[in-house]
């Protein structure tokens, strides 16, 4: 792969507490973490914990890791919970210093307590003696120089589907800004269809577009709003929010929204009854092999370029391991095949992927490739404020996002609001 621009995590590149030393060998020496080398690695058996769920993700995701450990002769044990009872699981058994071998971790400010209790085990050499090669976007060490993490899938980024026969029929184009957009909300009500969907049923898909808004006002307000003397008041959240306040009034969603799902979002745009589906690149799969609908970047609804920043998740999202098992050595292995073996089902299926492979990414559809050209003049990606935030506070988040996307809530209160559940002021 040529060099790629290098992607800057707006809350995943920080700065690390402490200095991490290097990772040990295959020899008895000292890891990370200050701990004593692994176990042999003959008969291991390694515990595993995620949050992956094989009815609405790649079941690929679960079943790799018993392909990775056959092929290296482990046995494993995994357990899998849901993504809220995730996150609190997994930093309470960092606080009880009981992880298991191999985890997920969001990567960003999310690993950041991993690395603060040197929990995290570097994971290059393990890549550099597989063979395996990571495209430059996914091979970026942190500051310390390590890479601790291996992917479990390929960046994903937030879209814009649409229907051409749609915008066929109403003489359009694709909204590329502001008042585009408001233009075909318009067209879209004269015909009586739905100019976007949104699933918000489950709260997450209003809170996922709102986070969008935001970005293209200003992609770095997040961050700088999660700054000591930052604020979630200032004119980005004011802006987006108020235009937010605008698409509904204008009805610029599809009848019955907010009880809606994804799924459902999926099957009115194929219908052609709603126009557009912005949501996450995961949707790619789904909706691929219709040559009637495309994929574009989410319009420029503020200052920001569409095609240089965007909502997405870290380069440095993924499986780690846990650098105080006694079976730290045969873990890494492991999470490094597991990721190649992975990467390889998703080239199989035409699909994006992060290690270089021999595999030839089979029928990879217009879609698909459209998609990732976009993706590939990212500078930044914004990680999804639910991923960073605590289950605690992301909660909360979540319901006032309901009501602001049921109108219940007005954009100066609604940032109000979300100033106090954020920030706690």
């Amino acid at each position: 792969m040529g060099k790629t621009k290098k992607i800057s995590m707006l809350l995943g590149i920080t700065a690390m507490i402490g200095t991490l030393a290097g990772c040990g060998g295959n020899d008895e020496v000292n890891d990370a973490a200050g701990n004593e080398g692994s176990k042999s690695e003959a008969n291991a058996e390694i515990s595993i914990l995620v949050h992956f769920d094989p009815e609405t993700d790649n079941p690929a995701k679960l079943d790799s890791f018993q392909e990775a450990a056959d092929k290296l002769g482990y046995k494993i044990n995994i357990e899998r919970v849901d993504d809220a009872t995730y996150k609190t699981k997994i930093r309470v058994m960092l606080q009880a210093n009981e992880l298991p071998d191999l985890f997920y971790t969001w990567g960003g400010s999310y690993s950041e307590p991993f690395l603060a209790a040197n929990a995290l085990y570097p994971l290059e050499d393990a890549i550099e003696e597989s063979g395996y090669t990571l495209y430059d976007t996914y091979a970026q060490k942190d500051e310390n120089g390590h890479n601790y993490v291996v992917p479990t899938g390929a960046l994903e980024s937030y879209c814009l589907f649409y229907n051409k026969a749609v915008f066929e029929d109403m003489g359009k184009e694709v909204p590329a800004d502001w008042e585009s957009l408001l233009d075909v909300v318009d067209a879209c009500n004269a015909k009586g269809i739905g100019t976007m969907g949104l699933g918000d049923k489950d709260r997450w898909e209003g809170d996922l577009f709102y986070n969008m808004m935001v970005v293209r006002e200003d992609a770095d307000a997040f961050a700088d709003a999660m700054k000591d003397g930052g604020t979630f008041t200032s004119k980005p959240f004011v802006e987006a929010a108020e235009k937010v306040e605008t698409l509904i009034e204008r009805n610029a969603f599809q009848t019955g929204y907010m009880q809606a799902t994804p799924s459902e979002c999926v099957e009115l745009l194929k219908a052609g009854k709603i126009a557009m589906y912005p949501t996450g690149s995961w949707q790619v799969s789904a909706l691929q092999s219709d040559e009637n609908l495309g994929c574009t970047v989410f319009p420029k609804t503020g200052a920001e370029d569409p095609y240089l920043s965007c909502c997405g998740n870290a380069a440095d999202a993924g499986i780690a391991v846990n650098a105080n098992s006694e079976n730290k050595e045969a873990a890494a292995k492991l999470a490094v095949e597991y990721s190649k073996i992975l990467n390889d089902h998703l080239a199989e299926n035409g699909e994006q992927t992060y290690f270089e492979t021999d595999i030839e990414e089979a029928g990879q559809t217009e879609m698909m490739k459209t998609y990732i050209e976009n993706f590939k003049k990212m500078e930044k990606t914004q990680l999804w404020w639910f991923t960073y935030l605590d289950t605690a506070i992301g909660e909360p988040m979540r319901d006032l996002s309901q009501q602001q996307f049921a109108g219940e809530v007005d954009a100066d209160n609604f940032i109000k609001q979300l100033e106090s559940i954020i920030k706690g002021g």
